[in-house]
């Protein structure tokens, strides 16, 4: 198994490359991430997001086409919220999930930012 960085350790690329987009009332803000990650087809990935947000507002708003597993789990010791990936068998390219989550509750009249990790997944021989 091949784990990822943390979340955390990629802020400032996350910061460099932010995209924000706020609707007319103010009240919700959108950050887009587009980390890369690479496994080889008979390894399992494990994309650590970190404390990405809310493990319950949390959930794969687009699934990997070419995945026998692509799954959000949350690691029991440290509260993390993983990304686990394999490639189906045979298959060499290129694949990619988007992940959301959001750090309010839903339908929070609060300002409720929204957080979406693009992740392009490179997979080898």
């Amino acid at each position: 198994m091949k784990t990822i960085t943390k979340f955390l350790l990629i802020c400032a690329v996350v910061l460099a490359g932010v995209s924000c987009s706020n609707d007319d009332d103010g009240k919700s803000t959108t950050l887009i991430f587009t980390p890369l990650a690479e496994v080889d087809n008979s390894s399992t990935l494990i994309y650590d997001l970190g404390v990405f947000g809310d493990p319950e507002l949390t959930t794969i708003i687009f699934q990997a086409e070419n995945a026998r597993i692509s799954e959000l789990r949350q690691n029991e010791e440290t509260g993390d919220i993983e990304y686990v990936y394999l490639a189906e068998e045979g298959f060499i390219g290129t694949d990619r999930v988007h992940i959301q989550t959001e750090t309010g509750p839903l339908g929070s009249p609060e300002s409720s930012p929204v957080m979406i990790a693009q992740i392009t997944i490179k997979v080898s021989e």
